[in-house]
């Protein structure tokens, strides 16, 4: 049993639509993509740091794998983000019809009755 709140976050997203369900899950992949640059990029431009300060390297040197790691990433991230669009629209019509209510769970008691 999941719970009401759980439920709600997924009725809301299930009442926005799938183009923007895909379009979120797009912003997350893009966002864990830049942050592998930085980090990707962040350690190189430190090894760099560490290296002119016993060797005469200019510390601007730094910059250039920080900016290479952060292209890569925005880059990797832009060019793959629609890789997995199919396992998130199964993923969204899975979640959606789950919660679909059924003729069963509707309640009539409102509607005039038929004659």
């Amino acid at each position: 049993m999941i719970s009401r709140r759980t439920e709600a976050e997924a009725r809301r997203i299930c009442e926005r639509g799938m183009a923007a369900y895909i379009s979120d899950r797009h912003s997350v992949y893009l966002n864990r993509s830049l942050a592998y640059g930085v980090v990707g990029g962040v350690i190189p431009a430190s090894a760099v740091l560490i290296t002119s300060a016993f060797m005469p390297l200019n510390k601007l040197w730094a910059l250039l794998p920080l900016g290479l790691g952060l292209s890569v990433g925005f880059g990797y991230g832009t060019m793959t983000s629609d890789r997995e669009d199919p396992v998130h629209e199964e993923e969204f019509t899975t979640v959606c019809d789950a919660l679909k209510p059924t003729e069963e769970e509707v309640d009539n008691s409102d509607l005039p009755e038929q004659q």
